[in-house]
């Protein structure tokens, strides 16, 4: 029953706050439709169970942390762990936790996975997981959007697509939480890199619009890599110079602020880009 973490979740939440399966026929969920749903035989769709959801006053977070079985906490200390080593560069770190975690459980390798994927390219069977996991996912959840974040620009561009599109489509139910866009800008500066990377123009820019509509009042960080990725995308295809030059002042205005692992991250994703043009153009 590939739907039955994501019922037996809303089962356990309906329970928990008291309402009955009719309770939710104003919304045009029928009972039996419900408990097909909780019972692991269909899915509903992602407006439905939204409002489903708003009715009983749970947050996207917290359906997540119930489909996850409590064990969000723990994985989202892991991701964190992960996150830390790649802007210090620490290899070993990433190396231990891929370690520690690659004959676990499944959602363990996919955490083992996510970190090799910093450090080292991930052979097609590993990928072929990570894709096998993803195409079953109807809610992206705090530990989905992390391992998007973290390796998302490794998967096929079919499954880029389709996330993509999915994240698009659901927009309005992502937006309104922090962590969710965060993690979100993360995978979508990752897939941008991608594409320019890959030569193909017309992804990255279409990604970079998709980045500007999940923009929200706050979001300085989340500014910064975006237009970091953008300023990547004038170097390569609009005006050298200028896209350079917005590059370097974006280092040198983390440097101001002393976000020093982060810089010497995106520092050295420029040294690696700039100096692939150089070489190719000679």
């Amino acid at each position: 029953m590939v739907y039955f973490k994501y019922g037996k979740a809303f089962h356990d939440l309906r329970i928990q706050h008291g309402f009955s399966l009719s309770a939710f026929e104003e919304l045009g969920i029928a009972k039996s439709t419900l408990s097909n749903f909780e019972n692991g035989k269909s899915m509903l769709s992602f407006d439905r169970l939204d409002f489903a959801l708003q009715k009983m006053n749970v947050s996207p977070l917290d359906y997540s942390l119930m489909i996850n079985n409590g064990e969000q906490d723990s994985y989202t200390s892991i991701f964190d762990e992960i996150e830390k080593a790649y802007y210090q560069r620490n290899i070993k770190q990433l190396q231990e936790i891929y370690q520690e975690n690659s004959n676990g459980t499944k959602e363990q390798k996919l955490l083992a996975y996510s970190a090799k994927g910093l450090y080292q390219h991930l052979p097609a069977d590993e990928i072929g997981e990570i894709e096998d996991y993803l195409k079953g996912i109807q809610f992206w959840g705090l530990f989905e959007l992390s391992l998007l974040a973290n390796i998302g620009d490794k998967l096929s561009d079919t499954q880029i697509s389709y996330i993509l599109d999915d994240l698009l489509f659901n927009k309005i139910y992502y937006e309104n939480d922090l962590y969710y866009r965060v993690l979100i800008y993360r995978f979508l500066y990752k897939v941008i890199l991608h594409y320019i990377d890959s030569g193909n123009q017309n992804k990255a820019k279409e990604v970079l619009d998709i980045s500007q509509s999940y923009f929200m009042p706050g979001d300085v960080m989340s500014r910064v890599i975006i237009n970091y990725a953008e300023s990547f995308y004038i170097h390569f295809y609009i005006d050298e110079k200028k896209g350079k030059n917005q590059l370097l002042d974006t280092l040198r205005f983390l440097k101001k602020i002393g976000a020093e692992d982060f810089r010497k991250t995106l520092k050295m994703q420029y040294d690696k880009r700039i100096f692939r043009k150089n070489h190719f153009n000679k």
